[in-house]
């Protein structure tokens, strides 16, 4: 049985939208069967996750089949600016935020095939968003990595479909799920912003 990661939601201060994540520096992350955690209300289980961006303004957005995704889950029907999962027992290392990269960067290659060296990708300071819109939801908690590459590539996704579009296209997508809506604003526009200052 698949053991993932966990925090207990008393240790934290979350508040819907965007957190601090310097409070995720020092807790204690636990580990316990998927199907164990899952039920559970008194937690919430880190998704660790990537926004990939290219330094000529593209960045990839996600599309997840019906089959991966359940029933109540937000992400069902929803187009994702972000690519990542659960973390697991063997993502753990020294210090939080690594074990959160060694997560995103293992879900990346497991559903993209494409592996993030220091070489190919740059990762900046991850933003943490809590949305407990459904009882699934805030079981939830996004720790998610803005990810600079050097150019788009081929892509293939194994729960669903994914392509690299122009970030200007973006308004056009109108049916972002709660975490992209924010990623939006707090990764993309911000990040829009920094290069046109370049």
């Amino acid at each position: 049985m698949e053991k993932i990661g966990y925090i207990d939601k008393s240790k934290l201060a979350l508040l819907s939208g965007l957190n601090s994540s310097s409070q995720l520096n020092d807790v204690e992350l636990k580990y316990e069967n998927r199907d164990i955690i899952e039920q559970r209300n008194d937690v919430v289980q880190p998704i660790c996750a990537g926004v990939m961006m290219t330094k000529d303004n593209k960045i990839l957005v996600v599309n997840k089949k019906a089959k991966a995704t359940g029933e109540k889950s937000p992400e069902k029907g929803k187009s994702l600016l972000y690519i990542g999962g659960h973390l697991d027992i063997a993502d753990r290392a020294e210090a939080n935020f690594q074990t959160f990269s060694l997560g995103m960067r293992r879900e990346i290659e497991e559903e993209m095939g494409f592996a993030l060296t220091n070489e190919n990708a740059s990762l900046k300071s991850p933003i943490v968003l809590y949305t407990p819109l459904t009882e699934k939801s805030a079981r939830h908690l996004g720790v998610i990595f803005p990810v600079i590459i050097e150019r788009s590539f081929d892509t293939t996704f194994t729960d669903g479909k994914c392509k690299f579009v122009d970030i200007n296209v973006l308004s056009e997508i109108d049916n972002f799920e709660a975490w992209s809506e924010i990623i939006l604003k707090e990764i993309v526009e911000k990040m829009q912003s920094a290069y046109s200052q370049l």
